[in-house]
């Protein structure tokens, strides 16, 4: 597998749970970003990657704020990307906004919705989602 790099925000303890899934089954690093889009020490450089997966809550129908900052921020220095969002109601177009903020198509993207999250009905997607990785990485 190459080397990947699993970025998110989280505030509920969704995403995070998500992040932790999917970079237990790759062995990769985790970053978490702050409230103001900053990685949180210490910082990963992400272009020292060959994969880097990003993870958002929706929030409005759109990536939360960190995220948008943190995309914004690397968008020069992302390898490639995949891309996850958490949610309650919808993910509308949070997925492409996050596309539009990272410059590039991502590998892989996909949604794992809150309630799903919380009962531990999750494992199956995330398999999906690290095998999508791993075929788009091959």
């Amino acid at each position: 597998m190459v080397k990947t790099l699993v970025v998110y925000y989280s505030k509920t303890g969704n995403t995070r749970t998500v992040a932790e899934a999917i970079a237990g089954k790759l062995s990769c690093d985790l970053q978490e970003v702050d409230e103001r889009g900053a990685a949180q020490a210490p910082a990963k450089d992400p272009s020292a990657y060959d994969l880097v997966v990003v993870g958002t809550p929706v929030n409005g129908f759109s990536p939360c704020i960190p995220i948008q900052g943190y995309l914004k921020e690397n968008r020069g220095r992302l390898p490639k990307v995949a891309l996850y969002a958490t949610y309650s109601l919808w993910p509308a177009g949070t997925l492409g906004s996050m596309e539009k903020l990272a410059g590039k198509k991502p590998v892989a993207s996909g949604t794992f919705k809150s309630k799903e999250i919380k009962l531990g009905q999750i494992g199956g997607k995330v398999d999906g989602f690290v095998e999508a990785l791993r075929r788009a990485s091959s």
